[in-house]
């Protein structure tokens, strides 16, 4: 179990991707392709870092690390 400041970067990606997709979600839109690929530019950590605060993650919390041990 991890919190935010201490996952790599492939789960930090994955959160930016669904924070850009809740946000565009919001005004009934959808990311391209681009954007998403494009995400670590888009969203900062320090964003992530602030939004997903106190949250504690396991790598099943994520695609890239679905069924791996902590």
């Amino acid at each position: 179990m991890k919190d935010v400041k201490e996952l790599n970067r492939d789960q930090l990606v994955e959160l930016k991707q669904t924070m850009l997709c809740e946000r565009m979600d919001q005004h009934g839109e959808c990311p391209s392709y681009g954007e998403l690929a494009d995400v670590d530019e888009t969203i900062s950590d320090e964003e992530v870092y602030i939004f997903y605060a106190g949250f504690i993650f396991s790598p099943d919390d994520f695609f890239c690390t679905a069924g791996q041990e902590d």
